[in-house]
């Protein structure tokens, strides 16, 4: 389905198959776009964290910018079908080796020759792309940007005991066996609601310190990044008022057992001169974003797009 264009910006909806399940893919596509940009929701939401009904946000802001935008909702999220059930078989594996190559094979079929391919991630999405890197050496992705991105929570805080360790794993933990999913909007703890498989696996690795290993097949990612030196440059973002869910603390952790000396660090905070202390949800939908951090994620895309 193509909507007119606006400012340059044709929208499109389109969705990608992976076994039985449709993934829902918005795309926002500047006229002259020469590269393409594959944006990644996290835990417990879809491709609406990256815009909005009336086009507002880092997704379509970035087709203005002259990219060609492809937002994702993965297995049973926004208008991806089916939706999450006590059926869903899915688990975080799935994501990983089905779902984002089947969106990168997408994104290259829409170009006569193969594009140039960024990442922008929010939250848990980074932790999938980054396992699927790590799995796959042969794949090339130009550059990456991830806003609050965490593979686990070493924080410790009274809020963090209480949303997480009580609410997210126990009292989750214990509805989910009930129910046979992950039912996060019915608790009111997120957008969307999440397979038992994805649930289980995303709770592993949050407690796992320091081991990254995968639950399906014993694949250690830690290993595996320890032989990489050619992953691409990523750009992490966060903000002052994330107090668990992406504190500056756990996103350095995760930077360091990539271990990638390409990557570097902002910090979003009154202190540092942005306008707002960002965090989890605002970092990507606050109207300050536009003039705060949008322009800089736009500047390093393009900057990685003319490097070498």
């Amino acid at each position: 389905m193509t909507s007119p264009q606006i400012d340059n910006i044709t929208k499109d909806e389109l969705y990608v198959s992976v076994g039985s399940d449709q993934l829902y893919v918005k795309r926002y596509r500047h006229q002259n776009a020469q590269e393409a940009i594959l944006m990644i929701h996290g835990s417990v939401e879809s491709g609406r964290i990256f815009y909005s009904n009336s086009d507002k946000g880092i997704a379509p802001y970035l087709a203005q910018k002259g990219f060609d935008v492809f937002v994702a909702d993965f297995r049973g999220r926004g208008k991806s079908t089916p939706p999450v059930s006590s059926k869903s078989k899915n688990r975080q594996i799935d994501a990983i080796e089905e779902e984002i190559p089947a969106l990168l094979n997408r994104i290259n079929q829409e170009y006569d020759a193969k594009v140039n391919i960024h990442i922008v991630a929010h939250s848990w999405g980074g932790v999938w792309m980054l396992a699927h890197l790590a799995r796959h050496p042969e794949l090339t992705i130009k550059s990456m940007v991830y806003l609050a991105v965490k593979r686990s929570i070493s924080i410790k805080s009274f809020k963090k005991f209480f949303e997480v360790d009580l609410v997210w794993k126990w009292l989750s933990g214990l509805i989910t066996n009930i129910v046979g999913y992950f039912p996060a909007k019915e608790m009111k703890i997120g957008d969307e609601n999440e397979s038992k498989g994805v649930y289980q696996d995303c709770k592993s690795w949050v407690y796992s310190l320091d081991k990254w290993v995968d639950p399906t097949d014993g694949f250690d990612y830690l290993k595996a990044f320890e032989k990489r030196s050619d992953l691409p440059p990523t750009l992490y973002l966060t903000g002052k008022k994330e107090y668990y869910l992406g504190h500056q603390q756990d996103v350095k952790r995760l930077m360091k057992e990539v271990n990638n000396t390409k990557d570097q660090f902002i910090y979003l905070s009154k202190d540092n001169g942005y306008a707002l202390d960002y965090n989890h949800i605002n970092i990507c939908t606050a109207k300050e974003a536009i003039e705060d951090h949008f322009p800089i994620i736009d500047l390093w895309l393009k900057q990685q797009k003319l490097a070498q």
